[in-house]
């Protein structure tokens, strides 16, 4: 399935034959990408990439969506809904990008087409978790309208610091 997302961006579902290919963008992207991501380090070779993609599209998670992410027909990673919690309503979003999109408000875009997405579940809000220290995904979560709900501290080292993991939410 491939969803146009912008004459530039389309989505396509995460498959564990993309696993060579997901290597290929960690590998390129790795020391940018381990500043905030703890899975990082994990992918290391093509099953470790497929053992990445199996925990994420099976994870089990109520209403999740995994899809890789193309810029001008090149994938450049991955978009989530990681999860819609069924009491709250709230789809809790995961993503990261290779350099080779950065700055094209991909992400953006993609928020921007997340009612579509999401009109067939039962998701209500979205909500990111950036660590404290990700400023390019704090000011995606800002311009999509999202605000500071919480903080999760001490969540994770990152980068040599222990980091807070800062909860953002908006209304779809």
């Amino acid at each position: 399935m491939l969803i146009k997302v912008s004459p530039h961006i389309s989505l396509s579902s995460l498959k564990i034959s993309d696993a060579p290919d997901i290597l290929a963008l960690v590998n390129h992207n790795r020391a940018r990408l381990n500043q905030y991501l703890y899975w990082v380090e994990d992918v290391q070779c093509v099953d470790s990439a497929e053992q990445y993609i199996f925990e994420r599209v099976n994870s089990g998670l109520n209403e999740a969506l995994w899809f890789k992410i193309y810029f001008n027909n090149e994938m450049c990673g991955v978009f989530a809904v990681k999860s819609i919690c069924p009491q709250t309503h709230v789809a809790e979003l995961g993503y990261w990008l290779g350099d080779n999109a950065k700055g094209n408000g991909v992400i953006s875009q993609i928020i921007n087409y997340l009612p579509s997405l999401l009109a067939h579940t039962s998701a209500k809000t979205i909500e990111f978790r950036c660590l404290e220290q990700n400023h390019a995904s704090i000011k995606v979560a800002l311009r999509a309208g999202a605000n500071q709900v919480g903080s999760l501290p001490n969540f994770m080292v990152a980068n040599g610091i222990k980091q807070n993991l800062n909860i953002y939410r908006v209304a779809l």
